[in-house]
């Protein structure tokens, strides 16, 4: 039984323990070791992640399954003051993939986004992340672009924007 639960602050260390499962799964042949230490490190702190949750506008989702943590995911509403909901994480355990949970997370996404009447779901994708992207566009997601960012330590990150119209 899948379940979808809004995350606290005090849910942080699950989070955390999540991106670190998922990450080397996700990226490790896309980035080298190195980097995705980095990232973790920077992103799923403590501090970065209360911060996200406090004063960022990001709302987190912990996806549990029989109970057990397997996945979450963070949005926030009126991204860019635009009537747009931005997806900024969505990360499954891999043995929780390919059983229906990331549709169950888009489609608890699209109410949220249509009960706040945002027009369009939005969201990035490494543009290395071609098993991510091909779940995005069966969902509905086009590409709309790119975006590259620059997070220090010499690393940038080029990903795809891709956006569905709801």
């Amino acid at each position: 039984m899948t379940e979808l639960k809004m995350a606290a602050p005090e849910d942080w260390q699950t989070i955390q323990t999540i991106a670190y499962h998922t990450w080397p799964h996700t990226f490790g042949e896309a980035m080298p070791k190195e980097q995705i230490d980095y990232m973790l490190a920077l992103i799923y702190n403590e501090q970065s992640l209360k911060q996200q949750m406090i004063t960022g506008r990001h709302q987190f989702l912990l996806t549990l399954n029989n109970a057990d943590p397997v996945g979450f995911a963070s949005y926030e509403l009126n991204y860019r003051n635009a009537p747009q909901l931005m997806i900024h994480k969505i990360y499954l355990l891999p043995q929780s993939q390919g059983l229906g949970i990331g549709t169950k997370i888009f489609d608890y996404l699209t109410g949220v986004a249509k009960m706040n009447e945002q027009k369009q779901l939005r969201l990035k994708v490494f543009y290395k992340n071609e098993k991510a992207a091909g779940f995005y566009r069966k969902y509905g997601f086009t590409i709309a672009g790119t975006e590259s960012a620059d997070i220090g330590n010499g690393y940038i990150i080029l990903d795809n924007v891709m956006e569905m119209q709801i």
